[in-house]
């Protein structure tokens, strides 16, 4: 029997308890070693703990918290990101002292009730008749004016006896050239040196311009729509004129004289005015004022300024219900490029097209021209008497659910200017006494030096997006930008270690080869 010392005989390996393992995977070891000491000093919380820790279940368990936080971030994130596509506006009141001096003054256009100035007819006789019209056209011509002297857009109840009469003798005539030739003169109606503006004196026809509105031909101040004010603009820099203060005497004053040999004899229209408040690059106004004989009148005015941020424009017209100006929807596609879109000005655009489908004509002397339109003539009159229960009306959309009305009406889709002034008016009125005379003074000023401003704008912009994004990933991760940067480094380090592996397995698999 051989003897083996101690020295000779090799020491067994002492076994833990279980199966042994054989199979050995450097390359999962060497990755798993590189996440180690990549996310050891992670700014990402929990990760340090998940990857450092010497037990087990102490790893599962931070890896554990660090999931369920980053399941709370994203549940969270989620409803950030709905609030944010939602795009909901919210208006705010910006300020109740905004100055009135950074508005423009409001436009102010006077309207004769009585559209016709009869000192004028035998003239326009002569003038727009051939010179061999007989006594049956010159009478047919007489009967025109008679029912022109009424007539506004949607009010065409005097046109139900023009509609029975024969006016073919008068089918070239121009109705919108007779009208202006018709209408009152700035010199007509105004007392000269009557006119006061930022408690200066003006000759009254340097203030005032010929202007068509759906009213018929007004004469407007501080306006741009006609070319004769847009010329003002060019000259001017200072137009639209602009205003500091308030209160009577500050604003515009004017007195209308009435002279009773402008009216037809035995004519029911009284000489009386229309008054309109509107901005100056508004096309009309339906709401006006009733100026009568021998009044005082004093209108005092207080705007609100609406804007909405321009961070709105990539939310689409249909969401925020508002266009800006230069923007346009498809009832306004036939608009003068130079006429700024608002609701006001899209509901007369509207109206425009709407006659030119229904009687294949337009009135520019009412409404904008459309170009490339015909205008409507006296042998036209029939068929917009027949539908003029369809240019009275203006039906808005989605109101047959709520309204039930048997009027046919036209619909127009126009939402509000996203920037807009509304002018909120008080009219005062006290009768005058003159002797041998008739007269209208009138006073249109603000009612106080500020007014209030109202700002609408998105609820959650990208800016709120990022704060309340950075919010929720430091409340439940701790985490920052930067932490975004350390996991793509580590993921593109280990995306390239394990490329480079693997071209380098291949390459000496081929060099056995």
């Amino acid at each position: 029997m051989l003897l083996y010392s101690k020295e000779l005989v090799a020491p067994r390996a002492k076994f833990s308890r279980g199966l042994q393992r054989f199979d050995r995977h450097p390359l999962r070891d060497k990755y798993g070693q590189m996440l180690r000491n990549s996310f050891a000093h992670s700014s990402i919380h929990g990760l340090q703990n998940a990857f450092e820790e010497q037990h087990f279940w102490v790893r599962y368990f931070w890896l554990i918290i660090v999931l369920l936080a980053s399941v709370g971030f994203l549940s969270t994130y989620s409803i950030l990101e709905m609030r944010h596509n939602e795009q909901v506006l919210v208006s705010l009141v910006a300020t109740t002292q905004h100055p009135v001096y950074s508005i423009e003054f409001p436009a102010v256009a006077i309207c004769p009730w009585n559209h016709v100035n009869w000192m004028r007819a035998a003239t326009a006789a002569e003038r727009f008749l051939p010179s061999n019209a007989n006594a049956e056209m010159r009478e047919t011509f007489r009967q025109l004016l008679i029912g022109m002297e009424q007539v506004s857009f949607g009010k065409f109840e005097t046109m139900g006896e023009m509609s029975r009469r024969n006016f073919s003798s008068l089918a070239k005539l121009s109705l919108s050239k007779l009208a202006s030739y018709l209408a009152y003169r700035c010199d007509e109606l105004f007392e000269r040196s009557s006119c006061v503006f930022d408690e200066t004196s003006y000759d009254c026809c340097q203030l005032f311009v010929a202007e068509s509105t759906e009213n018929g031909q007004c004469l407007v101040f501080n306006s741009l729509i006609s070319d004769e004010s847009r010329n003002k603009k060019l000259i001017n820099e200072f137009y639209p004129y602009k205003i500091s203060k308030a209160g009577e005497g500050s604003g515009l004053q004017f007195t209308l004289r009435l002279n009773d040999s402008y009216l037809r004899k035995g004519t029911e229209v009284p000489f009386s005015m229309n008054l309109m408040i509107k901005q100056p690059r508004q096309w009309s106004q339906p709401v006006i004022f009733h100026l009568y004989e021998n009044t005082e009148n004093f209108v005092a005015i207080d705007p609100l300024l609406i804007e909405t941020s321009r961070n709105a424009v990539l939310m689409p017209p249909s969401k925020r219900h508002c266009y800006f100006e230069e923007e346009r929807n498809p009832f306004y596609s036939y608009g003068d490029p130079d006429l700024p879109y608002s609701h006001h000005n899209c509901i007369a655009v509207c109206l425009q097209a709407s006659m030119l489908y229904h009687c294949n004509c337009t009135m520019p002397l009412f409404l904008p021209s459309i170009e490339g339109s015909r205008e409507c003539g006296v042998l036209d009159i029939e068929c917009v008497y027949r539908h003029a229960d369809i240019f009275g009306y203006v039906k808005i959309k989605g109101q047959d659910k709520y309204i039930k009305d048997p009027r046919r009406g036209q619909l127009c889709d126009c939402p509000d200017s996203c920037n807009k002034q509304q002018y909120y008016m008080l009219l005062n009125v006290r009768e005058l006494e003159f002797v041998n005379m008739s007269r209208i003074r009138t006073e249109v000023y603000y009612g106080q030096r500020v007014i209030t401003k109202i700002e609408t704008k998105l609820q959650y912009t990208f800016t709120d997006w990022v704060a309340g994004f950075g919010g929720i990933l430091g409340l439940y991760v701790g985490a920052s930008a930067l932490s975004f940067a350390e996991l793509v480094y580590v993921l593109a380090k280990l995306l390239w270690t394990v490329l480079s592996d693997g071209y380098t397995k291949m390459s000496l698999g081929y060099k056995r080869r």
